[in-house]
């Protein structure tokens, strides 16, 4: 006997950034934004903030808060936080190397202090999204 079994898969919706992400799922895992805040540790307008693409949301917020909405990390993370979870000490050391530069010329040319980038990349200290933005404009690579 053959059985035809039919399933209504849901399609995703076409979301286009993270926050788009971070609301759609919380409102399908039923979470208010008070709920979500609570659990991020963060108030509930930064949540929005987040959601309405106001402003980026943080690598380790993004990580709590795909843990707490049970998904994929990614969907939530931008290009610097993609950076962050590389992880970043290896893709700094990588294109410094290929460049053939020191640390302390390779931070030079980024313009960034010599004495945080030999942090960043042994992952003693992590760049902010501003040193990033300014490492990817001296280096499209990284």
């Amino acid at each position: 006997m053959l059985m035809h079994f039919r399933f209504a898969l849901k399609a995703l919706p076409k979301l286009s950034s993270p926050g788009e992400y971070m609301r759609y799922y919380r409102q399908l895992r039923g979470f208010t934004t008070r709920q979500l805040s609570e659990k991020l540790n963060i108030v509930p307008a930064t949540v929005l903030g987040y959601e309405q693409g106001r402003f980026p949301i943080p690598y380790d917020i993004a990580v709590t808060a795909a843990e707490i909405l049970q998904i994929s990390k990614s969907l939530l993370f931008d290009d610097f936080c993609v950076f962050i979870g590389a992880p970043y000490t290896d893709r700094l050391h990588t294109v410094r190397k290929s460049y053939g530069l020191s640390q302390i010329d390779f931070a030079e040319n980024a313009g960034v202090s010599p004495s945080i980038y030999p942090k960043w990349e042994s992952g003693s200290r992590r760049p902010s999204r501003k040193m990033y933005q300014q490492l990817k404009a001296a280096f499209p690579e990284i």
